[in-house]
């Protein structure tokens, strides 16, 4: 370089760092160090803070994926080129769907860990839903792990980043949920709601264990026909039988349930309406419920959805009315509660530098 005529010298001067920062952003590594937001105490990173964004991307093109035209967005064109309506683009929508949830997951985290609120597997059931999700979508497009991360959620991504953004999110949703779950109204809240909304009927809730599995497709088709359907009924019969004959109902739920329903030990405590699927509704909640004993077993089969239950009930609950009622008050306080959070100590705040390579 000693030789080298000036200009070329200083062509390098200029090119190099250039070359550089091109380097660094291909690898990702910019993304994974600056700082492109924070909520509350938490610093988020380019990359942390582009799992929420295509987080919320991702999920706003699958519910939509046969109306995206009526809608009115173009996934061909850039988001920031088309207006979602007078006042912002689509890329400030799905930025609001992204720091929103931001907000919503530092505000749920905080208050569990200020609440003594210990964390335990079942509180990843949404992750491990997820990343069951995530493989599937891997094997369907033939991507590896590296590949489907960077494409799914943007340079710098990897799969320990995604995973410990992932259990933080599932973490914190499921505490909203213990929140809900836990909520108490007054009397004079839930006859008031009960008043204003007229429940049809009266009922109990249930307390079941469920073993539930799906029917395999055919091998050939991919298709669950009567064949298929035939055979879910007599693993399910066969399943009921064995129950009968002896065997504890618990190892036969760890054996043969995928877990779809109930927690990890196929148990669902007071479900209510909203807590089953229709054909169980009407098994246990639409039936004549004065027939239903303790330890009484059934089989139910959704030929519609290919979806068969082994089912053994437990008992009464509360009243399934009062229950529902509670729930739906105590998601409209929990969300009031965290909504004033959000517009307040736990706005999202961002970083000018790190923002302008996120969402990209």
């Amino acid at each position: 370089m000693k030789n080298t005529p000036p200009m070329i010298r200083a062509l390098y001067i200029v090119l190099i760092p250039v070359v550089l920062l091109i380097i660094l952003l291909n690898t990702g590594w910019l993304q994974r160090h600056l700082p492109a937001a924070k909520v509350a105490e938490r610093s988020y990173t380019t990359v942390e803070y582009d799992f929420y964004y295509f987080d919320a991307y991702n999920a706003f093109l699958e519910e939509h994926e046969e109306d995206l035209g009526e809608l009115g967005y173009d996934v061909n064109t850039s988001a920031r080129s088309q207006d979602y309506d007078e006042e912002m683009s689509w890329q400030d929508y799905f930025l609001s769907l992204c720091e929103k949830e931001m907000s919503e997951v530092e505000y749920f985290h905080e208050k569990a860990e200020s609440e003594g609120y210990e964390f335990s597997e079942t509180d990843l059931k949404y992750y491990e839903e997820q990343m069951s999700k995530n493989l599937e979508t891997m094997e369907k497009f033939g991507l590896k792990e590296d590949n489907f991360y960077i494409s799914y959620y943007g340079r710098g991504m990897t799969g320990d980043i995604y995973e410990k953004e992932l259990k933080y999110k599932s973490e914190a949703y499921s505490y909203r949920d213990y929140l809900i779950e836990n909520y108490e109204a007054s009397p004079e809240e839930v006859e008031g709601y009960l008043e204003e909304n007229k429940a049809a009927t009266d009922y109990k809730s249930v307390n079941l264990s469920l073993v539930t599995a799906t029917a395999i497709p055919d091998r050939t088709t991919g298709e669950i026909g009567s064949e298929q359907i035939d055979a879910l009924s007599k693993k399910m019969s066969g399943l009921k039988e064995r129950y009968e004959g002896g065997e504890d109902f618990s190892t036969l739920q760890q054996s043969y349930s995928d877990n779809s329903l109930g927690d990890e030990s196929g148990d669902l405590n007071e479900a209510t309406e909203d807590d089953l699927p229709e054909i169980l509704k009407q098994d246990l909640l639409e039936t004549d419920q004065d027939a239903l004993k303790t330890g009484d077993t059934m089989i139910s089969i959704d030929e519609s959805l290919g979806v068969g239950y082994f089912t053994l009930f437990r008992g009464f609950g509360e009243d399934g009315n009062t229950i529902e009622a509670n729930a739906a008050l105590g998601e409209v306080a929990i969300d009031a509660e965290s909504g004033a959070a959000l517009d307040g100590d736990y706005a999202v705040k961002r970083n000018r530098i790190g923002m302008s390579l996120a969402a990209n």
